[in-house]
């Protein structure tokens, strides 16, 4: 993510999507923006001209399009939600009826921002891989602008202003979107399997170097056994700091941190007992940015813990399952009495 994207920007940024509307870039904070600042030239623009019977009706009615495009731009899904996709359809509809009873009968200039802001209600329905909404919402829209002529002025006035742009839109977008939706599927694919494999590498990576820092440790003892030799009680002792090690990788894999096991091997060669436990979610659980930033600030406090930890203390450090309010707890037990942090 650029500098750009960050802050204000960041939170407008839309969950992630795998179709058309992500390839052309509509998942970006600063799209929102834009469609802000064009909805709000489009209510301007007809307010200012002429043939405005009701302002207020005319800027409900944009109220009402502010729904149509918010949809698109942030639903979930992919495609999208099939009750979002209906509530752009009933938005644009209840919408378009606004306007017309807003505006004096067949006034180009107020309905031209209609016209294109259904346009692009369509436009955003085919890249949200809702076409055949999109084609339901344009035949909506003619029926209705139809009927409006009917019963204000002549059956196809309406039609003539507003319906030939949304359909040049509605084809080119329904085009674009049956040649780009089946690319966006690769595309998609293809990133997900760059990741996979990028997180295998860093994985086998790290394997790597725990494995280069146990051999460290344990190949000269290994070595010394191996050729019958008598281990000394130093050498005896550092045994049970491998054991200890071993036993935390095991008990906890989500605290396996070169830093924090460098620590806790000091701590324990200080006379410090040391307790280390994950019970949070497993691996293959994705961790979100919240988790991520809490588990970094208890792994920090832990390294802080342990070495100011006296010999005799016991320090517990855990990872809590999800669903807790706290991620995570430093326990410290030391002459009869016990101090606790939580993580959250």
């Amino acid at each position: 993510m650029t500098a750009a994207q960050t802050g204000p920007l960041r939170r407008l940024r839309t969950p992630e999507r795998e179709d058309a509307s992500a390839v052309v870039g509509l998942q970006d904070g600063r799209v929102q923006i834009a469609a802000a600042v064009v909805l709000a030239g489009f209510v301007l623009l007809g307010l200012t001209g002429e043939g405005v019977d009701s302002p207020w009706l005319y800027t409900a009615a944009f109220g009402l399009l502010v729904v149509a495009w918010a949809l698109p731009l942030r639903a979930p899904g992919t495609p999208m939600d099939g009750r979002a996709a209906a509530a752009v359809l009933v938005s644009q509809s209840v919408a378009v009826i606004g306007v017309v009873a807003a505006v004096e009968p067949v006034v180009r200039g107020p309905l031209m921002p209609c016209a294109g802001a259904t346009a692009i209600v369509g436009a955003l329905l085919c890249l949200r891989g809702r076409v055949g909404t999109a084609w339901i919402a344009f035949v909506v829209l003619t029926a209705i602008l139809v009927i409006a002529g009917v019963v204000r002025a002549q059956p196809l006035d309406y039609v003539q202003i507003i319906v030939p742009g949304n359909l040049g839109i509605v084809v080119l977008l329904s085009v674009f979107a049956s040649v780009v939706a089946p690319r966006a599927d690769q595309i998609f694919a293809l990133r997900r399997q760059a990741r996979r494999a990028a997180a295998e590498v860093a994985a086998r990576t790290v394997r790597d170097q725990q494995l280069a820092r146990l051999d460290n440790r344990v190949r000269p003892l290994l070595q010394r056994i191996a050729d019958g030799q008598v281990l000394t009680e130093r050498e005896l002792n550092q045994c049970r700091l491998v054991e200890a090690q071993l036993r935390d990788r095991i008990r906890a894999p989500g605290l396996d941190l070169p830093h924090l096991f460098d620590c806790a091997w000091a701590a324990r060669s200080r006379g410090v007992r040391v307790v280390l436990l994950d019970d949070g979610p497993t691996t293959s659980v994705a961790v979100d940015d919240r988790r991520a930033r809490i588990l970094a600030e208890a792994s920090s406090a832990a390294v802080t813990v342990l070495r100011d930890a006296a010999s005799g203390a016991l320090v517990t450090v855990r990872l809590l399952p999800a669903g807790r309010d706290a991620v995570a707890t430093i326990s410290v037990a030391v002459d009869g009495s016990v101090s606790l942090q939580e993580f959250s």
